[in-house]
């Protein structure tokens, strides 16, 4: 088995999908730590994929944003 089997698969698109709809908004990472409880370190990590964000925390984004959360299965 591959040495980095066990790790988990990070999916970038999330956090580019993240990046580009806070810059839309015209807000930093600590306004939309500070609108939804998500600390600016795990939005950073997340824009830069270093972690998989949970339902819940990209829903809470989301909302800090004042947008829906849309998932597709394309």
């Amino acid at each position: 088995m591959a040495e980095n089997a066990s790790q988990p698969r990070i999916y970038p698109e999330v956090g580019a999908a993240l990046l580009k709809a806070r810059k839309e908004c015209d807000m930093t990472q600590q306004q939309l730590a500070d609108a939804t409880g998500v600390s600016r370190i795990t939005i950073q990590r997340i824009e830069q994929a270093h972690i998989n964000p949970s339902f819940k925390t990209l829903e809470a984004l989301a909302h800090g944003m004042g947008r829906t959360l849309t998932i597709s299965f394309d």
